[in-house]
């Protein structure tokens, strides 16, 4: 449509300036002065054509550019080797450092990447629901796992003894036993709003572990689930684990931020021992009542939830 557009243009402008010349220039001339002027207006028609074409494509390679861009963006930098159904069959062994996953595969198996130490990354699809026994247990050289989606099931000991493992962030349904016992390098252990459950041993002597953030919805934390997490500075206390929740955290002179996640006011358990250092976070419904207590006023500040980094003035996450 374009092109027909600026043909019909050259031609009309053409006959136009043919006209003209023919009734204002001695016959002489005319044979000569016609075909001049002629292709001049060809010529400059055709330029202007061409020259928006070419600003168009020019406007349409630089969007490609910004497409390309914004994709690389959201996309893992470097290449990563994607795991198939073909390799399980295959029985391979990955010795690539960063592997994804196919969309076939919908749950990491027992012993599946046991002892692999050439993994130092991975992504965990959205399409995969259930990481099985051991399934990375032993893999030294892991440092980051990226939960694309969120995770009904984490079981037994499936993280376990993977040293090098720095962060854990994953909306996540249960946590098995040990599931994450001897990460000696975890710094962070945060979950989402379904986290529901966390057995016994989960965290075993992760010692460097310094922030635990659980949601509202916790509703099953066992007894020994962070054993041996003697720096832990930070966590939260859901609302059905106020009587119990400061005992299970081993490291009370270190606590720097605590977030009580609670529909209603209560009275510090006895297992409470707060220092001067550490900041509580309180519903905001509750900031007065919380401040008043002379239990609580043993901490050095308390706080509304809503100026947290992490929660809302009712407790859930932001």
């Amino acid at each position: 449509m374009y092109l027909f557009l600026c043909l019909f243009r050259i031609f009309v402008g053409t006959i136009v300036y043919i006209i003209t010349l023919y009734n204002i220039i001695p016959m002489k001339k005319k044979s000569i002065l016609l075909v001049m002027p002629a292709m001049a207006v060809l010529v400059l028609s055709m330029n202007s054509c061409g020259g928006k074409q070419e600003e168009k494509g020019t406007t349409k390679q630089e969007a490609s550019k910004e497409l390309t861009a914004s994709k690389q963006k959201e996309e893992p930098a470097g290449d990563i080797f994607f795991y198939t159904s073909r390799h399980r069959a295959d029985k391979y062994v990955p010795t690539e450092e960063k592997m994804g996953f196919g969309s076939q595969i919908q749950s990491i198996n027992t012993n599946e990447f046991m002892g692999n130490t050439s993994l130092r990354e991975v992504w965990v699809s959205p399409n995969i629901k259930h990481i099985a026994n051991n399934a990375f247990e032993g893999c030294t050289s892991l440092e980051k796992v990226h939960f694309q989606g969120d995770m009904p099931v984490i079981n037994d000991e499936a993280f376990k003894g993977c040293t090098s493992l720095k962060n854990l962030q994953v909306d996540v349904y249960t946590i098995g036993l040990d599931a994450f016992r001897g990460c000696t390098s975890l710094e962070t252990a945060r979950f989402g709003e379904h986290i529901y459950w966390i057995r016994e041993g989960a965290f075993g002597g992760c010692r460097k572990l310094r922030s635990v953030l659980m949601a509202i919805t916790m509703q099953k934390l066992e007894n020994g689930a962070f054993d041996g997490c003697t720096n832990i500075e930070e966590f939260s206390v859901p609302n059905d684990f106020k009587n119990r929740m400061f005992g299970l955290i081993p490291s009370a002179s270190k606590w720097k931020k605590i977030y009580l996640l609670s529909t209603e006011y209560y009275a510090m358990p006895k297992n409470c021992t707060p220092v001067k250092g550490c900041t509580l976070y309180v519903p905001d419904a509750f900031l007065a009542k919380f401040q008043e207590d002379a239990g609580w006023s043993q901490f050095g500040s308390i706080q509304p939830l809503s100026k947290s980094k992490y929660f809302t003035a009712e407790g859930f996450l932001k």
